[in-house]
């Protein structure tokens, strides 16, 4: 495969100097769910949803700008199945920067934004956090086996697909069935009125999500959300938290029934559950 920029590394240094940019950019853009710039259903000009004229099967005709989201050769969710193992790069989240700036609900999904500061470095890549969401049940499945909630931590880096665009990376965290998560109860507790916006108490630390083991599933995918961009740099982790069976009503009732886009292809890719180091 031939080298890309977005492999380069890139020092934190240099990513904290264009925070104000980053920021500055990503302050109009309504990053539903896993990064689509377009207004989910019910709230905008393109309808798209997980049910009826809006569901998945049907976003890549909802809108031009949505054709990956049926003809992108790597897109995501996927099933973690038929893994190698092997070491992977080193892991490193630095969580205790920016404070969660806001929340807000679009009758999908509840966003947390977060300032500039917090960062998942992989190798030598940093990532620059720039929002959190849950998904009720999982897009991911392991082994074919699905889960209730899946959370996804969607952070930016500066060398991305292209000239002068911004690279997503994910860090996705599974729930297990079982005792209530502060994190999700953050969540649901925190949630504005649809289509509001609300500022973020501490409750929402994302230093809480830190696995105490950093192994992982790593792939390239896609944004699970329209406009379903590639490439987009998967982790999620093997380490799972739990989650309450009430807890996962409300969030059900929040988010209006499943807001999971179905599993797909594998195609030519090649997934590593790597030890993180």
């Amino acid at each position: 495969m031939a080298e890309t920029r977005r492999n380069r590394p890139v020092s934190r240094r240099r990513l904290l100097a264009t925070g104000a940019a980053l920021a500055a950019g990503t302050a109009g853009l309504a990053l539903t769910g896993c990064g689509g710039d377009d207004e989910a259903e019910g709230a905008g000009p393109v309808a798209w949803g997980y049910e009826g004229a809006g569901a998945p099967a049907r976003w890549a005709s909802l809108d031009p700008q949505f054709y990956n989201c049926g003809a992108g050769r790597h897109q995501s969710p996927i099933d973690l199945t038929g893994y190698a193992e092997g070491p992977g790069e080193a892991l490193a989240f630095d969580y205790g920067g920016g404070a969660p700036e806001a929340i807000d609900y679009d009758g999908l999904f509840m966003h947390v934004r977060y300032a500039p500061g917090n960062l998942f470095i992989a190798g030598e890549v940093v990532n620059e956090v720039l929002q959190a969401h849950l998904h009720t049940p999982s897009e991911h499945l392991v082994d074919g086996d699905a889960f209730p909630v899946e959370l996804h931590v969607v952070h930016q880096h500066p060398d991305g697909p292209g000239a002068g665009l911004w690279g997503y990376t994910v860090v996705g965290v599974l729930f297990e069935s079982g005792e209530p998560d502060p994190v999700v109860q953050a969540f649901i507790d925190g949630v504005p009125p649809r289509g509001a916006e609300a500022a973020a108490g501490p409750a929402f630390d994302l230093a809480a999500l830190v696995p105490a083991d950093p192994a992982h599933y790593r792939y390239d995918g896609s944004t699970t959300t329209p406009p379903c961009v590639e490439p987009v740099d998967w982790y999620v982790l093997r380490e799972r938290r739990t989650v309450s069976p009430e807890q996962v009503d409300r969030l059900r009732e929040l988010h209006g029934g499943v807001n999971a886009r179905p599993v797909q292809p594998l195609g030519d890719r090649r997934i590593v559950l790597a030890r993180g180091r």
